[in-house]
């Protein structure tokens, strides 16, 4: 029987494959994005990491075993790390203030991705929360496997080579994995409680991820268009 994690994967593997193919990450490869385009990914991912750590906290409540509510803490405490000590001394590098920060919404498809996996939490649970949220992990791991694999010449001279080194990095491989193999535990212990159920189940569970990949997927298309529709999170709000 194939672990949940394996079914995952064949579902997102073509559309993170897709991804390292668009113009936004190949041109962060190369060294050619125009700093504008980087300047708002940053300002989104900021949006969307604020949005994460919410969600985070949120499957810390509903975690039932201690061993998964520390395993939580400990996704948390990183997470607010990376946010509040790297992404927006890096934001500011970039010349983007608390002004401008205040002044900027994340856009559509920030909104409707983060807006999404609020909803599976809520009407599915804990487990599918995490389900939704490994495959933003998941997803920034392989692109950065792929990508220093195809562009490991220009990738070092890029100025956005610190991103590429960042999740491709042995540690962050690592801490994902942890996360492939917790998801994994978790699932057989919830499926040896209702049997009945785990073929509705684990196909909700393969829907949820597949659809975060498209997320993903759109998020980078939307980003390389400049697409600028701004909505709802963010920019100050709670």
């Amino acid at each position: 029987m194939a672990k949940l994690s394996e079914l995952l994967y064949e579902k997102a593997e073509s559309l993170w494959l897709s991804s390292t193919e668009e113009p936004f990450l190949i041109k962060m490869a190369e060294g050619t994005l125009d700093q504008s385009l980087f300047r708002n990914y940053m300002l989104q991912d900021y949006f969307y990491i604020l949005e994460y750590i919410k969600i985070l906290k949120e499957l810390r409540s509903l975690a039932k075993k201690p061993a998964m509510q520390r395993f939580m803490e400990e996704i948390i405490s990183v997470t607010e790390k990376e946010c509040f000590l790297v992404h927006i001394p890096e934001m500011k590098k970039l010349g983007i203030g608390d002004e401008e920060i205040e002044k900027t919404r994340a856009c559509q498809v920030v909104w409707d991705y983060t807006s999404y996996i609020h909803k599976q939490v809520k009407e599915e649970g804990f487990l599918a929360g995490l389900t939704a949220l490994l495959q933003c992990s998941w997803s920034y791991a392989y692109i950065g496997q792929k990508m220093t694999e195809k562009y490991g010449s220009t990738i070092p001279l890029s100025p956005y080579k610190a991103w590429f080194e960042a999740y491709s990095a042995k540690e962050y491989v690592e801490a994902n994995q942890l996360w492939i193999d917790s998801l994994d535990s978790e699932w057989e212990a919830v499926k040896s409680e209702n049997i009945r159920q785990e073929a509705e189940t684990t196909e909700k569970l393969c829907r949820i991820f597949q659809s975060c990949a498209e997320y993903e997927l759109l998020l980078w298309q939307s980003l390389y268009q400049g697409i600028s529709k701004m909505k709802g999170i963010g920019g100050g709000n709670d």
